[in-house]
């Protein structure tokens, strides 16, 4: 038995280590002791491994990776750390000319013969371990969703994207039905599927997938999810964390604590009398643990009963989006059948108009009402062009009160990018800074409401690269600027300054040239605008 070590650097991400989860299915397989850490770990935890594995996710996380990995190379023998991924895929001899290590797993792990064993098992097709997220705190905002994949690759081979690189053939993958099987008997219920294909519309299998996503309960306007019973599932957890030998105290103690807040959900004075009875049993008991589990059956009894139960439309989600060069009406009349949710689709140049139209007129008549877009910007496109999706993209929904829509717009950076520094040939750094705060400010999203749209990006081209050139606190705080008068007086000094004047000013806040460089009057007096903050002005208010 060896003592595996599963990492992921510390970064924040929204999806959890599909990878390391595979290899803690494998792992466990072999009846070895498997623990999953976020960051780094003590030298006193990772004296215990014999094996540390390492994810990697974007590139421009690179810097804090290596740092991860170096950390644990100071512990453990090179021979016995490995590095695999999407970032060690897509800059592998880097990793291996930095790091001064071999063991860089480029691409899908297809045979455990990668690792040095002779078993040739397919790690990349075997279920995910969902168990190692409860060896962390870190909460993975869609953590809670059943992951899997029906196809792999994509036959595109966009410039911009790595999937070429990733999983450079497309292939249908293993059984969805027994995916979806396992992770139930195991794991218990979810309600939500979130498929990770690539580019599914190139599937000859498409209309399968979906007879399949049906058969196992996602069926559009049906609700048919019940939810699960939270004591069962945590008590099975708990059992499970015990055979593995690992820590669950953590488990137990929230296991309690919704015993005891359930308590207040019990009316019948009977029942409740029972309940108080059982509660008062296990808190009692020695082993808080061994209690519950004889008392087992009565605890999933009575919170069965009053647990909440309404049924719920289950909800796919394409999370890569769907190609909208490839979505026809026929294809449509296959998806419609279960509810997806949100419908996202790649609008990525200002040119794909027809075609982004096309797709969401034949999603919207075949019932789909919740749209995301994909908008990639800061590639071969000008500033403007995002202003014109956007915008195009909220046009289309006028008279649909019943649609629900964002974008999402995404900045670009070369696939083996180390930072996010990379700036478009038809961008500046300043543009790139305002959408930045434009965008955090909605939590990276643009919703459809026309209003908003228009307040934070302007009503033209003008308007739009005007409010880009603004300073980040006027952006980030319009309003509180706009109350106190700056903002008009930033606008009656930009409204001042000549065609010159303006590009020297964009110049100046790209960091092109100093202020010293600056004998103009006008631009000093709107530069001295651009070092007030939030703070400074309430201050300043305060004062007067």
């Amino acid at each position: 038995m060896e003592r595996i070590l599963l990492v992921e650097p510390d970064y924040r991400n929204k999806y959890p280590p599909i990878g390391l989860m595979k290899l803690a299915a494998y792992h466990r397989s072999k009846q070895d002791y498997v623990r999953f850490y976020k960051g780094k770990a003590p030298y006193t935890t990772v004296a215990k491994f014999d094996r540390v594995y390492v994810t990697t996710l974007f590139t421009f996380y690179y810097d804090i990776t290596v740092d991860t990995v170096r950390h644990y190379l100071n512990h453990v023998h090179e021979d016995n750390v490995f590095v695999g991924g999407i970032s060690a895929t897509l800059l592998r001899n880097q990793y291996i000319r930095d790091l001064k290590m071999k063991n860089v797993i480029a691409g899908q792990l297809h045979s455990s013969s990668a690792l040095g064993y002779d078993d040739s098992i397919n790690i990349d097709a075997l279920p995910l371990d969902y168990d190692i997220l409860d060896d962390v705190t870190y909460d993975y905002p869609a953590g809670d969703n059943i992951f899997l994949y029906t196809t792999r690759g994509c036959p595109r081979n966009c410039e911009f994207c790595a999937v070429k690189t990733l999983e450079p053939r497309f292939k249908d993958t293993n059984s969805l039905v027994a995916q979806v099987a396992a992770i139930r008997e195991k794991y218990g219920d979810k309600r939500n599927i979130l498929i990770m294909d690539n580019n599914i519309l190139y599937s000859k299998q498409l209309n399968k997938v979906v007879r399949d996503l049906n058969a196992v309960g996602y069926v559009q306007n049906t609700r048919n999810y019940g939810g699960v019973n939270y004591v069962e599932v945590m008590l099975d957890k708990i059992k499970r964390r015990q055979s593995y030998k690992s820590d669950y105290s953590r488990q137990a103690e929230e296991l309690i604590e919704y015993l005891h807040d359930f308590q207040r959900k019990l009316t019948g004075k009977d029942l409740a009398e029972r309940y108080a009875e059982l509660l008062a049993y296990v808190d009692s008991a020695e082993n808080t643990l061994t209690a519950m589990n004889r008392v087992r059956e009565d605890l999933i009894e009575i919170t069965e009963k009053y647990r909440f139960k309404t049924k719920l439309q289950r909800y796919v989600d394409f999370n890569q989006g769907l190609d909208a060069r490839l979505l026809t009406n026929k294809k449509m009349e296959f998806l419609s059948k279960i509810a997806i949710k949100p419908f996202r689709l790649a609008y990525d140049r200002a040119a794909d108009e027809k075609i982004y139209r096309k797709a969401f007129e034949a999603a919207y008549s075949y019932g789909v009402r919740y749209f995301s877009n994909y908008m990639l910007y800061n590639y071969t496109d000008a500033p403007y062009d995002l202003w014109k999706r956007l915008h195009s993209a909220i046009r289309l929904y006028e008279g649909k009160p019943d649609v629900q829509a964002f974008s999402f717009p995404m900045k670009y950076a070369p696939v083996d990018a180390t930072d996010r520094e990379f700036i478009g040939e038809k961008w500046n750094r300043k543009y790139l800074s305002a959408i930045g705060v434009i965008i955090n400010v909605t939590k990276g999203v643009v919703a459809k409401e026309k209003d908003f749209f228009y307040e934070a990006f302007g009503h033209n081209k003008k308007e739009f690269l005007e409010i880009l050139t603004m300073p980040s606190e006027f952006i980030r705080h319009r309003m509180l600027f706009k109350e106190h008068g700056y903002l008009a007086k930033w606008k009656q000094r930009y409204h001042n300054l000549d065609t010159r004047q303006r590009r020297l000013l964009l110049d100046y806040l790209c960091g092109s040239i100093d202020r010293e460089r600056i004998r103009s009057k006008k631009l000093q007096l709107i530069i001295e605008l651009y070092s007030i903050t939030k703070h400074a002005l309430i201050c300043r208010a305060g004062h007067q």
